[in-house]
């Protein structure tokens, strides 16, 4: 029964998570146990439990006798997110290029292969979901457990502030899947050709351009004053 509990917080956690990152639930909204136990339809310990671990990791703050609040990620946190994942990405890269095989280099492919079978799929957070599975299946290969927790946990801050700073703005980019996967078949290639240098600098490039592009707007030169 318990091991039940925990699969159906899991998916519980997922939905709520997600529902954040699609905009459903604003900063500063308040969500309560009785609107997700409706919505969801499952009963209240596997919402509480969600709850809690979405309060453990700051996705929302728990406010007594009124209910959940998402919390607002400021623009230095996510400036300084964004700084952290070319470190993060770069350093995963550099150790998996001493032992990257072919069967790696497959499965790289295999998952370009699927994500262009939907690029004409206009859903910007499937291709998103898509792009990070893409970066996190790149940094498994550094056999380096810490790298991809904190690229994980880098990618789901990175999802929550999208939304809050520049959703509109990805929402009319209809080619964001096509440039996704235009960017990971070069960087396939130069896999291929054992040129890792460029590995290196189409990477860089792949990851600073969501930085690049929270640096252009207003929230992102508030960001960078210290």
């Amino acid at each position: 029964m318990a091991k039940d509990n925990k699969s159906i917080k899991d998916k519980v956690y997922e939905l709520i998570f997600q529902d954040i990152i699609k905009g459903e639930y604003l900063v500063n909204t308040i969500i309560s146990e009785r609107m997700l136990i409706e919505k969801y339809e499952v009963s209240k310990s596997p919402i509480r439990e969600a709850l809690v671990e979405l309060c453990k990791e700051n996705i929302l703050n728990s406010i007594p006798r009124l209910g959940y609040q998402v919390v607002q990620i400021t623009p230095k946190e996510l400036h300084d997110v964004l700084e952290l994942r070319v470190v993060v990405e770069l350093a995963a890269f550099r150790k998996t290029k001493e032992w990257i095989n072919e069967d790696m280099i497959n499965k790289l492919e295999q998952h370009i292969n699927q994500t262009i079978e939907m690029i004409d799929q206009h859903d910007i957070i499937e291709h998103w979901k898509r792009n990070m599975e893409f970066h996190l299946l790149l940094c498994s290969y550094s056999n380096n457990q810490w790298m991809y927790n904190t690229l994980e946990s880098i990618l789901k801050f990175c999802s929550r502030g999208a939304t809050q700073y520049y959703f509109d703005t990805w929402q009319n980019r209809e080619n964001m899947g096509r440039a996704n996967a235009e960017t990971h078949i070069k960087l396939l290639k130069a896999l291929k050709d054992k040129d890792y240098n460029l590995c290196e600098q189409i990477l860089i490039k792949d990851v600073s351009s969501m930085k690049e592009n929270f640096m252009q707007s207003d929230y992102g030169k508030l960001g960078s004053e210290i």
